[in-house]
């Protein structure tokens, strides 16, 4: 029989079909084995973070607040990205926003202060891991935050500058840049620093012509005389031209006029001088380098009977000329001047000042330090907003003993920092106080660091720092860190003694929860003007 196609493809799914249901010999399959059941890990034991106590509290400042609220943890410092400027350890500070939770950063158990505040000194985390990680908990929340940070490495620390300093030959003549703002004004000023390093600094009149004699780094190499060379930085000086050729400068014989509050001494002069006050003798000595005097050596000039100075005397060493002050008293202001070719060495007398009342009717500048910049304490109070309330205090307690207050700053506005000591000479203080809160920079440990400080640049300032300094460690209860001189803008004024004072440290937990109140503020106001009141009492001694 003929099949087609379809059927013979019928046919053989059929036949496949049938034989695949045809009973075929079979055996027992073999028993496969049951898998062995996994080991059961071991249980992880919760993670268990210390809550440590805080160190041991000053019981002179105001209780600690407790705080708490949900936790929330903020670094204040260091920032993101921030590269740690320390060998091996640093510190970190914020908040966690409860004062019963405990902390953890980086494996290191960190006391929390009752109000959330924590400030830890730990090793530098890893380079090659260079964060914090942070973990916060309380018996009912955990919470957990991490900051990446920059750690020093050869590759991040620049190379040191070159030691070397390039001579400039021949030797160029420049002039410094910066036109005051007033013809004889003395607050716009060029900065020369000693060779040597240390704190002598140089402050030159703007326009004043310098031989440059090399270079190095940012700075160019500044004679001022065959004896004396400084250091300024390059974009105070401008070079004239190279065919310029200096006038030998020559000052004429002296005057000495008394004004009553002050007595000046005219030195006609063809251009400005560079110059030096040096106070470190019983009076003071004015050089001026690169000047000679007049043909005749001048005969010592006697002020009149009024004035505060006894006698002056000038004469010629080598190519400076030197004047020399001898006063009644120690040295209280002075200002050096330059108007019409004249240079006028301005010394002033110390006020007038009743023991009983040694503050009526002074004029004394309060300068509530910063902004623009300024430290931040770990929850987050600006050094600004704490001076400026105590500022205000000081300015209320001196009002009440018949003062003139002059403010730098009433507002939370930035005020320039050169602005602050010149406000106080235009408004003829007879004192200036800045007021500051203290940090530090890294590498350096709060907890050792951490107390009062007082700073002074001018040794007539000294006497003033001293009174202030000892009357405010009795109002802070703080560890006593000295009086100490350095070069500070706003206390470089001249005209009056000028000091800064560092009260306590803002980034300290407790001091930063103590500034707060108005109780401590006025502890630091009330020490301020105790020592001012003291430094006036003594110069009324002295005038007996």
């Amino acid at each position: 029989m003929m099949t087609t196609r379809f059927q013979r493809g019928f046919l053989f799914l059929t036949l496949t079909a049938a034989s695949a249901c045809a009973p075929r010999a079979t055996t027992a399959p073999t028993p496969v084995p049951a898998p062995a059941p996994a080991p059961t890990p071991p249980p992880v034991p919760p993670l268990v973070i210390e809550k440590v106590p805080v160190p041991e509290p000053n019981p002179a400042l105001p209780a600690v607040p407790l705080v708490q609220g949900p936790l929330n943890i903020k670094v204040v410092y260091p920032t993101p990205d921030h590269l740690i400027q320390s060998k091996d350890s640093n510190f970190i500070l914020g908040s966690v926003g409860n004062g019963d939770a405990a902390l953890m950063i980086n494996g290191v158990s960190t006391p929390v202060w009752p109000n959330g505040s924590f400030m830890a000194w730990l090793p530098n985390p890893p380079a090659d891991a260079p964060r914090y990680d942070i973990i916060a908990a309380t018996a009912t929340d955990t919470v957990r935050s991490s900051i990446e940070v920059k750690i020093k490495t050869p590759s991040t620390v620049p190379p040191p500058p070159s030691d070397t300093i390039q001579p400039l030959v021949p030797a160029r003549y420049a002039t410094l840049i910066g036109p005051p703002a007033y013809a004889s004004d003395t607050d716009r000023v060029i900065t020369g620093y000693a060779l040597s390093g240390g704190i002598q600094r140089w402050f030159l009149m703007p326009n004043t012509v310098v031989q440059v004699t090399g270079t190095k780094g940012s700075d160019d190499y500044v004679r001022l005389d065959s004896a004396q060379t400084i250091r300024i930085d390059k974009g105070d000086v401008k070079f004239l031209d190279s065919t310029y050729t200096p006038v030998p400068r020559k000052a004429s014989a002296f005057k000495v006029k008394d004004k009553g509050e002050y007595t000046d001494v005219l030195i006609p002069i063809r251009d400005r001088p560079a110059y030096y006050v040096d106070e470190t003798g019983p009076g003071m000595t004015l050089i001026l380098y690169g000047t000679n005097g007049p043909a005749k050596s001048q005969r010592p000039v006697k002020a009149s009977s009024s004035s505060y100075i006894k006698t002056v005397t000038a004469a010629s060493s080598g190519s400076e000329m030197r004047y020399t002050f001898d006063l009644k008293g120690p040295v209280y202001g002075y200002l050096v001047m330059w108007q019409d070719s004249v240079l006028t060495f301005r010394v002033r007398r110390p006020p007038k000042v009743d023991s009983a009342s040694p503050l009526m009717g002074r004029t004394i500048a309060i300068d509530p330090g910063h902004p623009p910049i300024g430290a931040t304490g770990p929850t987050g109070l600006w050094e600004p907003v704490a001076t400026l309330a105590v500022g205000f205090k000081v300015q209320e307690l001196l009002q009440a003993k018949g003062v003139k207050v002059i403010m730098t700053r009433t507002t939370a506005d930035p005020v320039d920092l050169y602005y602050r000591p010149t406000l106080g000479r235009r408004e003829n203080a007879e004192a200036f106080v800045s007021i500051h809160l203290n940090a530090v920079p890294d590498g350096q440990n709060p907890f050792r660091a951490e107390g009062t400080t007082t700073y002074h640049y001018y040794m007539h300032s000294e006497t003033l720092a001293d009174s202030v300094h000892r009357t405010a460690v009795a109002h802070l209860s703080l560890p006593d860190k000295g009086v100490k001189r350095e070069n500070f803008a706003v206390i470089r004024g001249t005209w009056m003694p000028s000091i800064l004072v560092e009260g306590a440290f803002i980034i300290m937990p407790d001091q930063e929860a103590a500034l707060r109140t108005p109780e401590y503020q006025q502890q630091y106001a009330q020490g301020i003007v105790d020592g001012l009141e003291n430094y006036f009492r003594g110069l009324a001694q002295q005038q007996r």
